[in-house]
């Protein structure tokens, strides 16, 4: 027969339980129960069951604590957060190395931990405008690290670093040999020119970026370009063929810094007229002569720095005096554009003298520099200065004198109440005639307690003569104590000082620090004044430059004299561990000067744009 009856089967398990005991009943159920669903009229049945189960008065503690994790389980399950923690903790009491309870009442913690907790700062997470303001503070050379860092940090300093972007079309190397010891032109060695070769391609990689990639181009804000080649076998006008093409993409660029010969930048200039008409910053620097900016139309220049060099004339009869009155005439036309927006000014040609100063508006200038002649007929020059440049911050002097100067600096001597930056360099082939002795005291009276002077120079070239001529000696050493917060000081060192006196009277705060005159003091046992300097040297200098020193061995001087710095020039030369390469000492000293902690004792570099 094929008859079945449903019921049997239940008569069946009623009939097996009624041979157990209790607890193997017990142990039966809860079998039964890890196959049912805790849900529905179910959930009634499983929690009846339980409940039944812990009521035996014989249940072994292994029975009590499953029953107990068994309905924890389901009441977790249904979000019944606190009736399941009591069954683990129950279930614990009934059996306390019960595993399973264990582990559940842990992931119970953390879960409520979790929930509790504040919640946490993921990093990664800062936005990029923070980003952006933090890589902003760093040196460049910290930027040129995080290139590296797989973050958003890499895309931000690459902006920020490409922001200002260099330009190398020729190198040293490039420079016929009978110039090369003009104008900062050293020969170089073949592995020198192999490394401009690299420049080289790297900046035709960045031109053809730049042309092809427009959000790239957008960056830019200050570019410098570097040529020293002359116009030979179409070189330059292959180079402005490029610049023609590139310098129309710079949408966003501020400033201009040229180096090149004069065939080279004038047209450069002509194409940033057309494609940058109001661009705000511009310098250049001429290794082979002056330039005539009379033909210029830029008006809307805040910062403007030209550097020309003196190189006389093959033709016969030119009167020298004619050609430098012409040029600063000329220079003085362009400069009358820009009267309303300059603030920035700087002039370096040691064969003219000074624009009129009716082509520009002192009052208005924050930084003037000045390198060339200042003659009797020039004479004004200082007094308007002083009298006019109420808001200047810097004024740096390096002039060949032939007029003087004590008395407007006595008369004028609370003028400049914002001077933060002082430099007076008196470069020798004074004039026989100039006997003002009273040069360097009035200067020295004019500076006195001024407490927020930052940096200071004030040296005398040319030999006994003109230190007697100036009334330059140990006297005016006494007014360095008087500076309490110069950072940066440029001082020639007179044969009447002694080295243990002369270091006490150098600012605590100074951290970087040049001394010249050496040759002049004749100093013969270099050794021994290093020793008797050294007690004395502020103990934060970190950069130290000793222009002709006697003695040259760099790591000797560090070792007796300077073991606090982190860096130390003699002559032209730069070093830290070893030998900084010439191009690092020509085109990245700022930078690295920055690096290194020595910029804040160094003054503005009027060169330089600022990109803060």
């Amino acid at each position: 027969m094929n008859i079945f009856n449903p019921k049997i089967l239940d008569a069946s398990i009623r009939d097996v339980s009624l041979c157990l005991s209790d607890n193997q009943k017990a142990d039966l159920l809860l079998y039964a129960l890890s196959s049912l669903v805790y849900e529905g009229r179910s959930r009634i049945v499983f929690e009846n069951a339980i409940q039944s189960c812990l009521q035996v008065t014989s249940l072994s503690p292994e029975n009590t604590a499953k029953a107990r994790i068994l309905r924890a389980r389901a009441r977790l399950n249904t979000g019944s957060i606190f009736g399941a923690q009591e069954d683990l903790q129950a279930a614990l009491v009934a059996e306390p190395d019960n595993p399973e309870a264990t582990a559940l009442l842990h992931k119970r913690s953390v879960n409520v931990e979790k929930l509790l907790a504040p919640k946490p700062i993921i990093k990664g997470q800062f936005s990029v405008e923070i980003w952006r303001e933090i890589a902003s503070l760093l040196p460049r050379r910290d930027l040129k690290t995080l290139l590296f860092v797989p973050n958003s940090l890499s895309r931000i300093a690459s902006q920020l670093l490409f922001r200002k972007l260099d330009l190398h079309f020729s190198d040293f190397s490039d420079i016929a040999e009978e110039e090369a010891d003009s104008w900062r032109t050293p020969l170089l060695s073949a592995n020198i020119r192999d490394q401009s070769n690299r420049h080289a391609q790297r900046t035709a990689d960045i031109l053809t970026r730049v042309i092809t990639d427009a959000s790239f181009a957008s960056v830019v804000r200050t570019l410098r370009i570097f040529s020293f080649r002359s116009d030979k076998d179409g070189w330059s006008s292959f180079q402005i063929g490029i610049l023609s093409n590139a310098l129309p993409k710079l949408i966003n660029l501020r400033n201009a810094h040229i180096t090149a010969p004069i065939d080279g930048t004038m047209p450069i200039l002509q194409i940033l007229q057309t494609s940058h008409p109001r661009l705000s910053g511009l310098t250049l620097q001429i290794p082979n002569g002056s330039l005539g900016l009379s033909t210029l139309t830029l008006q809307h220049l805040t910062h403007f720095a030209y550097e020309a060099s003196y190189v006389p004339s093959s033709a016969g009869g030119s009167d020298p005096s004619s050609s430098a009155s012409s040029e600063s005439e000329t220079l003085s036309e362009f400069l009358s554009q820009n009267r309303g927006t300059l603030r920035t000014l700087c002039i370096e040609n040691p064969a003219s003298t000074f624009p009129a100063t009716s082509s520009i508006s002192i009052r208005n200038l924050t930084h003037i520099g000045y390198m060339g002649q200042l003659p009797v007929t020039s004479s004004q020059l200082i007094p308007d200065l002083l009298t006019h440049g109420r808001q200047l911050e810097c004024l740096n002097l390096t002039v060949l004198l032939d007029c003087a100067l004590s008395p407007y600096f006595r008369s004028l001597s609370t003028s400049l109440p914002f001077l933060r930056h002082f430099t007076l360099c008196i470069a020798g082939s004074v004039s026989r005639q100039l006997n003002d002795r009273d040069l360097l005291p009035s200067i020295a009276d004019f500076l006195r307690n001024r407490r927020d002077l930052k940096t200071l120079s004030l040296t005398v070239g040319g030999g006994e003569f003109v230190l007697r001529s100036t009334g330059f000696d140990a006297s005016i050493w006494g007014v360095l104590p008087s500076l309490t917060s110069l950072l940066g000081l440029t001082i020639t060192y007179p044969k009447d000082l002694a080295p243990g006196l002369g270091a006490w009277l150098i600012p605590r705060t100074v951290v970087s620090l040049t001394l010249d005159g050496f040759a002049a003091a004749s100093l013969r046992e270099p050794l021994i004044f290093l020793t008797q300097l050294r007690p004395g040297i502020p103990t934060g200098l970190l950069f130290i430059t000793l222009a002709d020193f006697p003695l040259p061995f760099p790591a000797q001087v560090v070792e007796v004299g300077f073991p606090m710095v982190r860096l130390i020039r003699m002559g032209n030369n730069y070093f830290t561990l070893e030998q900084w390469p010439k191009r690092r000492a020509v085109f990245h000293a700022r930078e690295w000067f920055e690096w290194l902690g020595c910029e804040p004792g160094e003054a503005p570099d009027l060169q330089e744009f600022s990109l803060k």
